[in-house]
């Protein structure tokens, strides 16, 4: 008669438990929600399967590093090492280096064989059979 009470209190504790865990992880999972959903960009176009955003501007009006993704923008991963030519994707002439990462101001690009680091909108110039590599993380070429 204990045993059947011990058991049967077991039960209940455990489906308790479940109860309280699963009410957990909802809460957790709506602030989650909540936190993406106030950093969603406005007007962003989808083709194709890629996010593009109509604001092009490297930097908002509060002096804020502005991440974007625009038609004709290169992105590049790190340790990828691209060659920049004529009939490659990326041509010569001068681009604006972009961090993917809204937390990355500065980051490391190699070009050719030296290693420089950049800060996020700064102009580049690449030359037919220049060899550009990310170091420490991933870029946007525009």
């Amino acid at each position: 008669m204990v045993v059947d009470y011990v058991i049967g209190g077991i039960i209940i504790a455990l489906i308790v438990i479940a109860i309280i865990v699963g009410i957990v992880n909802s809460v957790k999972k709506a602030k989650k929600r909540a936190e993406e959903k106030t950093r969603e960009v406005d007007d962003v176009i989808i083709k194709h399967g890629v996010r593009y955003t109509p604001e092009a501007t490297i930097v908002d009006e509060q002096g804020n590093d502005n991440v974007s993704f625009v038609k004709g923008d290169i992105i590049i991963k790190p340790r990828k090492v691209v060659k920049v030519g004529k009939k490659e994707d990326i041509k010569p002439g001068k681009w604006t280096v972009l961090a993917s990462n809204e937390s990355a101001t500065t980051f490391n690009i190699r070009v050719g064989n030296y290693v420089q680091e950049y800060r996020h909108g700064q102009e580049i110039i690449l030359s037919e059979g220049d060899e550009i590599c990310p170091t420490s993380t991933t870029i946007i070429l525009r």
